[in-house]
């Protein structure tokens, strides 16, 4: 009866009652169905890549298959209350689920016999099996308006002719999205698995063909994001992916891969709330690996069992395609290195393709898939030409790795002492070696063709700009209201460009200079007053996303931000927390400062003048640094509220180490205002005056002061953060307007800000090597903004200020 895999517990072991042939008849655990499969080729799509949300319609019913609860008065086959199931004396089986037991009716009237619940049952299981039989193909993943992903299909309209039955309701109950009163007219079966769970390994490498074919040059010219970056970073490099979700995936997949040699199983099973659950292979039933994944049905176990497809063969097909894509290069640009100028174009072709025939008959996909079934495969033949192939074009420095990974298919030849689980190490480090040759060839070409890269990017990202598939009526709405704004705030301020020679008035200057004057403006007033809420973690925008996806969608984290800066979110999110920690450091400085001029407790104790030496600010600057919290400037940054629970929690764990960290910050501030105190009235009478505790009434005020002034709307705070803002402007506008632009191919000079921070206000000496970085930063921002964007600015239609 319960023909079941090796790993499911036989029957015949759990004492229960003797059933009779009619029950016989429907307790089918194994109900396989004929290809019901997906429409899909990959079971774990990508969530970016999912069909729309679809909308529930209000007069029909999305259905779950099978059943949690029921609302008929007959039990469910696959209730643990079904005549069917063991006696209350049994013992449960381990993979059913918990469930409390239902309160008893009394009303005898409405409950079949035990004899009409008995020819019923063969009934509703048939039911369920034929609407599952007849969905052959019409398997797809939907998203709820709610966000969740699930594996449907429609109702079959051979079903629809009549109502459908109450057990037949219960089988397939409603979804939460679908109404109460919908019931008598189901549209869709449901089954509850998520798409994207862990617990289903991948069907191909998680190293592949596609997700190394964005590190190819032509991927790279037409990636906006990652040549934008460039610009800033020179030495900007691709580099292994190394999260942890990454890395679980991998090695799901590896050891779904052994699994899969040492006993051909690629059987994944889920409960009727689609979480992962104890495997029960059906692949006695199904011995063949399908070409797509099979569902099969195990009602009384309250289970889902999905017959994957085999993923040998598609891990020998990526392993030939990603050697291929190493030794023969897509475009000729590859070839750039003085090694390759010593060969012939027509030599090195003439040695590809030999190696490539060479790589094609040791992968044969057919013959290897034939000598694994007979027991005959040696890996040992194959990696060792693998090996002389990937020597001959990779790096001298992957010589070592290369040896090893021959090393280890070796053991797995006869006589070796390594197995299987040798060969598949051996494999899954040939693709991570392939992995790394790609990167170092894609760096290459980075560096190669840094100068094009830079000499395009100015019209290639305008391109992009004018191109970008968001782009409504109004492209520059935002852009114009920014930059109309900066106008206006130069003129009303009276601003004055300080040239060597004399200051001239803003309403002087030509449109040129002054359209450059109000992009200056514009950034630095967005990095110290953003028009909306930060977000803490700063977007991780990736240089190796898809072409097509290359462009940060961030838009809706930042919606009042200016179009133009569409590539330069994720700096701007990070000069605005640089910014407001810089602020928070000159904050503690000037209490600093403060506490040195509070009154003694004792009246007797005459108040001195001290003056703080540079030295002891630069001392407290340091201890400053090394106690802050992360993210010391939060205070003053808009954070946006989040609606996930989990995250709010988090944010207030954060909020509360940060108020911690500043506790402490104080208590440091105030213990050296009182060791330099003492030091003045000559009252120290400690050896060790970095133990010596706070004056009591000092901490007391330090704690207020800190209390009352770190807040985004302290009338000090915003004193101070005016005041940096008008130092980082300054040094700016000298950076490029007056000394001249910079270069992206020139390294970087510092020697015109260190002249223009010997100028700053007092009490901003400390903090001159921060305030020098962060207008270094917004300087070269503001120079390749402008080297785009500048030409279309100084447009007469642009703005009415002009």
């Amino acid at each position: 009866m319960d023909d079941i895999a090796h790993e499911s517990i036989p029957l015949h072991s759990l004492p229960r009652k003797r059933k009779a042939d009619t029950e016989d008849a429907c307790d089918s655990s194994d109900i396989v169905c004929s290809q019901p499969s997906p429409s899909i080729h990959e079971l774990a799509p990508n969530p970016s890549k999912l069909p729309a949300p679809l909308s529930v319609q209000t007069n029909t019913t999305s259905l779950h298959w099978p059943p949690e609860d029921t609302t008929s008065t007959t039990n469910s086959p696959l209730s643990p209350s079904s005549s069917s199931s063991p006696s209350p004396t049994s013992p449960l089986k381990p993979d059913s689920p918990s469930r409390t037991k239902r309160p008893r009716i009394d009303e005898t009237g409405l409950l079949p016999s035990p004899k009409s619940r008995k020819k019923c049952e063969p009934k509703r299981v048939q039911d369920i099996i034929s609407a599952l039989e007849s969905l052959k193909g019409d398997w797809r993943w939907i998203t709820y308006p709610s966000g969740e992903t699930r594996l449907a299909a429609s109702w079959p309209p051979d079903l629809n002719k009549d109502a459908p039955t109450p057990s037949l309701a219960e089988l397939c109950p409603m979804s939460p999205t679908s109404p109460a009163s919908a019931l008598s007219s189901p549209s869709r079966i449901v089954i509850p698995i998520d798409p994207c769970s862990p617990h289903i390994p991948v069907r191909n490498p998680p190293i592949n063909k596609d997700t190394l074919k964005e590190l190819d040059l032509e991927a790279i010219l037409r990636n906006p994001q990652l040549r934008h970056d460039f610009l800033f970073d020179s030495g900007l490099q691709f580099r292994a992916a190394a999260s942890r979700r990454k890395r679980e995936q991998a090695d799901t997949y590896w050891k779904a891969v052994l699994t899969e040699l040492e006993s051909g199983c690629t059987c994944v099973t889920f409960d009727t709330h689609g979480k992962p659950s104890g495997c029960v292979c059906v692949c006695r039933r199904l011995p063949i690996p399908p070409a797509d994944p099979i569902i099969a049905c195990l009602p009384l176990r309250r289970r889902l069992t999905l017959r994957m497809p085999s993923r040998i063969t598609s891990l020998l097909h990526e392993l030939l395609l990603v050697l291929l894509s190493i030794i023969s290069p897509q475009t000729a640009l590859v070839s750039t290195s003085p090694q390759s100028g010593r060969i012939s174009l027509q030599q090195r072709r003439k040695q590809q393709q030999e190696q490539a025939q060479a790589l094609r008959s040791v992968l044969d996909v057919d013959l290897i898939e034939q000598e694994m079934r007979h027991g005959l495969f040696d890996p040992s033949g194959a990696f060792e030409v693998i090996g002389q192939i990937l020597k001959s074009h990779c790096a001298p420095m992957r010589d070592q790795a290369v040896d090893a990974m021959v090393q280890l298919a070796k053991t797995c030849s006869p006589g070796g002492g390594g197995g299987k689980a040798e060969a598949v190490r051996a494999i899954r480090e040939c693709f991570e070696l392939l992995e790394l040759m790609k990167l170092d060839i894609a760096n290459h070409q980075m560096q190669t063709y840094r100068p094009l890269i830079i000499h395009t990017s100015p019209g290639f990202e305008l391109r992009t700009f004018k191109e970008r598939p968001n782009c409504g009526q109004a492209p520059l709405k935002i852009t114009e209201q920014w930059l109309t704004s900066a106008h206006r705030r130069l003129t009303e301020t009276e601003f004055k460009l300080a040239l060597p020679d004399r200051p001239l008035p803003f309403q002087t200057l030509g449109k040129r200079s002054r359209v450059i004057l109000s992009v200056i403006e514009g950034l630095v007033d967005l990095i110290f007053n953003p028009p909306s809420a930060v977000p803490l973690a700063s977007p991780i925008v990736t240089t190796t996303s898809p072409s097509h996806q290359a462009v940060p969608n961030i838009v809706t984290q930042l919606p009042d931000y200016p179009e133009t800066l569409f590539l330069d979110h994720s700096r701007l999110i990070q000069l605005t927390k640089d910014a407001a920690d810089v602020t928070s450091v000159y904050l503690l400085l000037m209490l600093y400062r403060q506490l040195l001029l509070s009154s003694y407790q004792d009246p007797a104790v005459p108040r001195r003048e001290i003056n703080p030496e540079d030295v002891d600010m630069q001392l407290i600057k340091k201890e400053i640094l090394e106690l802050a919290p992360r993210n010391i400037g939060r205070c003053f940054l808009r954070i946006r509220p989040s609606s996930d629970p989990q995250s709010s929690q988090a944010e207030a764990r954060e909020m509360e180490k940060w108020k911690s960290g500043m506790r402490s910050v104080v208590l440091q501030i105030a213990s050296r205002a009182s060791e330099a105190r003492c030091r003045s009235s000559n009252l120290i009478v400690s050896s060790n005056p970095c133990l010596r505790a706070p004056e009591p009434h000092l901490l007391k005020v330090a704690e207020s002061w800190s209390e009352n002034n770190f807040k985004l709307e302290s009338s000090l705070s915003a004193l101070m953060r005016d005041r940096l803002r008008d130092a980082v402007l300054e040094i700016v506008v000298q950076t490029v307007l007056v000394r001249g632009s910079i270069s992206p191919l020139a390294p970087p000079v510092s020697g015109s800000s260190q002249q223009a921070t010997r100028k700053l206000a007092t009490g901003m000496e400390p903090l001159s090597p921060e305030i020098r970085q962060l207008s270094e930063r917004l300087s070269k921002l503001a120079v390749l903004h402008l080297n785009v964007y500048q030409t279309m600015y100084e447009q007469d239609n642009f703005s009415t200020e002009w």
